[in-house]
């Protein structure tokens, strides 16, 4: 009887496998038809991380010869409050996206450079400030000294390669803009202050920074033309 159950018992194990692992095997996902089902990206940015010349993780004011390889810098122009333009290329700190905390998802999003056509800077409000000092010491009472100083409250505005927009705020994060090898540092505030005594059009501030070869050519026109201009003012 024993041997008889054994005789039985095998075949019977093996055809619950093969049937289970024909199951199994039906089942299975295509993985060809997984990855036409995945949706092109509609922004397509390169990362610098995978330059090999790039082992030096960090700062921007890198030897020229290193700077040329940044894969992530874009050509472009950065306006100030005041009218000046800077073209060249611009990035931020490598290996780094643009922290922003989005006001309406009231979340942080990671934003790479190349992925952004335009960011501009949205004045949420500004004002001169009153130096206030206490009178003297143990004195809680607090006396205007007559001195002021400019304030500001930024916002600022993305606007993807694919016209999405996000607004919010930046916590004080470098953008670079490369120039004949020369690297000129800007800082996107959520709070700028001035020093005593200014006026608030002292206080110079990013307005907006467009990239693309387009927006690039067209800065060099311009800067071009003022050249001209001021040089023609010059001989007259």
């Amino acid at each position: 009887m024993r041997n008889h159950a054994r005789r039985t018992l095998v075949p019977t194990v093996v055809c619950i496998l093969l049937v289970a692992g024909g199951a199994a095997w039906a089942g299975a996902p295509d993985p060809t038809a997984a990855a036409k089902a995945v949706p092109e990206p509609d922004i397509t940015f390169v990362e610098d991380e995978d330059n090999p010349d790039a082992s030096t993780a960090g700062s921007p004011f890198a030897p020229t010869k290193e700077a040329v390889y940044r894969k992530d810098a874009v050509p472009g122009y950065i306006e100030l409050s005041d009218g000046t333009r800077r073209a060249g290329r611009i990035y931020t700190t490598r290996a780094k996206r643009l922290k922003i905390y989005n006001l309406k998802r009231e979340i942080y999003e990671f934003v790479p450079v190349p992925a952004c056509k335009r960011i501009e800077g949205v004045v949420e409000w500004e004002r001169l400030d009153k130096e206030w000092r206490f009178k003297e010491a143990g004195n809680p009472e607090k006396v205007y000294t007559g001195r002021a100083y400019p304030l500001r409250m930024h916002a600022w505005r993305l606007t993807l390669r694919n016209d999405h927009e996000i607004l919010g705020h930046i916590l004080g994060q470098p953008v670079y803009v490369l120039c004949e090898g020369k690297a000129e540092r800007f800082i996107l505030h959520k709070r700028d202050k001035g020093p005593m005594g200014a006026k608030l059009e002292d206080l110079v501030y990013v307005r907006r920074i467009v990239l693309g070869p387009e927006a690039y050519n067209e800065a060099l026109e311009m800067l071009k033309v003022g050249e001209a201009n001021g040089a023609a003012k010059e001989g007259q």
